[in-house]
């Protein structure tokens, strides 16, 4: 296990799965409120050899929905769980990231939501005195596409492959972020060559091109960063993945990359364009 909780590593990802079963047995039945997103999901979506270069955090999607509908919101629950399970926030001014001590290292959970008021912005969760959630573009589809796992022997609401990849594509567009572009890549190339690739599929079942055009559009967009074994997520694919210890060489990886997004862009572009001209 690395020493440095900042890594993003195996050993790194078994601290995150304890604490945040912590956090579920804390909140017991209303772990139906809480969406496991983020570098926990994809081993829990596909098979693959390669092996995935874990997390060191834990992201939650939490649903509050419009301004308007949040009146009736009470997240108390939840503030009550994480201090009963012995998380403290992150920073004294930040309410959407907590911390939980295991075993000398530090576990990052951060609470998410995606919203259309206060875009990056730190929200308010009804009910609460320090916890809020942070507004992020992209990881609303999640929120459609819900199954359940075990997270270190608890049952956990999870994304599923639909849901994560489209919230991923477009949260890695509007991100840039390395480890974003790695995950998105590393659940195609899977998907891929398990023979009877879904991915495309389940995505389309949770965007509507039409009504959420930036959304799609990110989607597909973020496809487009894979043009190439030189490009920007075909790298970030490549480097990443010798980083988590797999002994194929750095050029095979980023060809692996370019291969699966482009098979991915080809059939969610063609839909949406087709939906869209009878729109």
């Amino acid at each position: 296990m690395s020493s440095d909780p900042s890594t993003r590593s195996r050993g790194a990802r078994a601290l995150a799965e304890t604490a945040y079963a912590s956090l579920l047995r804390a909140v017991g039945d209303r772990r139906r409120d809480l969406l496991l997103i983020g570098g926990l999901v994809p081993e829990h979506l596909v098979e693959s050899d390669e092996p995935h270069q874990g997390t060191n955090d834990v992201d939650v999607l939490i649903d509050i929905g419009l301004v308007y509908d949040r009146d009736d919101l009470d997240f108390a629950w939840l503030e009550h769980a994480l201090l009963a399970a012995g998380f403290v926030t992150a920073t004294p001014n930040t309410g959407w990231r907590w911390l939980l001590d295991v075993g000398g290292f530090p576990v990052l959970v951060e609470f998410l939501v995606d919203v259309p008021d206060n875009i990056d912005q730190e929200v308010a969760l009804p009910g609460c005195s320090v916890l809020g959630a942070k507004n992020l573009r992209g990881p609303g589809p999640a929120l459609r596409d819900v199954h359940a796992t075990q997270i270190d022997g608890e049952q956990a609401p999870i994304t599923g492959l639909g849901g994560y990849v489209a919230a991923k594509g477009a949260s890695a567009y509007w991100r840039r972020a390395d480890k974003d572009l790695y995950d998105f890549a590393w659940v195609l190339v899977a998907d891929l060559r398990s023979g009877s690739p879904r991915a495309a599929d389940a995505v389309l079942t949770v965007l509507e091109p039409v009504s959420e055009r930036d959304r799609a559009d990110a989607v597909v967009a973020v496809c487009d960063l894979f043009t190439s074994a030189d490009a920007t997520g075909a790298r970030a694919y490549s480097e990443l993945s010798t980083a988590a210890g797999s002994a194929e060489p750095p050029e095979s990886h980023a060809l692996d990359a370019v291969v699966a997004v482009s098979a991915f862009r080809a059939a969610v572009a063609g839909h949406i364009d087709e939906l869209r001209s009878r729109a």
